[in-house]
């Protein structure tokens, strides 16, 4: 089983030369669940869905930017929304699916924190909220959560998310802790932003639960990392794609 997650960055820029990158990777990766942010465009969505192959997906709405493709059945699923930073104009989101994976459940939890380097505090919300909704619906369950949390795996919001949720950061199960970056200033993209940011990992998937689905880690690397033959990135972030024997 195979897991992948990236932040799409809009319509920015060449936005749909920017997406063959991506459709090439999806081919080349063929993950099971795929959870993209920041993809408002229903249309869009559609053409992704009709041009991967994928039976199921999962789109809300043009407000809330979280999507979920899955070749596995779903049973249920809802999106939530979170509170609101005082320092954003816009709301964020989790959006939530039961999954059956070989006759067996499997939560998976899509969602994107704020942004702002002084907005911990909200992201410490955001994620108590995400922890309340996984432990009402999915408390004995196995948990994939994934998305652009925004924050660095050190910083005080994600180290307590993992600790009180009881989550495994499957990228730091393979590798050095501070090894890798999902916002790189090496990528033009995010060079050229007009926020600047140091380079962190701020883009996860987390499991919660050790039961057959998610009990052999065979890997998990960030990719997405180059731009293709013609010079085009995915996106201002780096994707990152989770193997399960």
């Amino acid at each position: 089983m195979k897991i992948f997650s990236l932040n799409t960055w809009q319509e920015r820029g060449d936005w749909e030369k920017r997406w063959d990158v991506t459709l090439d990777g999806l081919a080349r990766f063929k993950p099971d669940i795929v959870g993209f942010q920041e993809l408002f465009n229903g249309g869009w969505t559609a053409q992704v869905q009709k041009r991967t192959g994928f039976p199921n997906v999962l789109y809300k709405d043009e407000s809330c930017g979280l999507v979920l493709f899955t070749h596995f059945p779903v049973k249920a699923w809802g999106v939530e929304m979170l509170s609101q930073s005082p320092l954003e104009e816009y709301y964020r989101y989790v959006l939530w699916a039961e999954l059956e994976v070989k006759k067996k459940k499997l939560f998976v939890f899509n969602t994107h924190f704020s942004w702002m380097l002084q907005d911990g505090e909200t992201r410490t919300k955001q994620a108590e909220e995400v922890l309340q909704l996984l432990l009402q619906i999915a408390a004995k369950e196995e948990v994939v959560l994934m998305g652009d949390l925004n924050a660095a795996h050190h910083s005080p919001e994600i180290t307590g998310f993992i600790y009180r949720g009881e989550f495994s950061d499957l990228f730091a199960q393979k590798h050095h802790l501070d090894s890798g970056f999902t916002w790189d200033n090496r990528n033009p993209y995010v060079a050229s932003a007009e926020h600047r940011l140091p380079d962190r990992r701020i883009d996860f998937i987390l499991t919660r639960g050790t039961g057959p689905l998610l009990k052999d880690l065979v890997s998990c690397e960030i990719v997405l990392t180059k731009p293709n033959s013609k010079g085009f990135w995915a996106s201002d972030h780096y994707g990152v794609l989770a193997e399960f024997k």
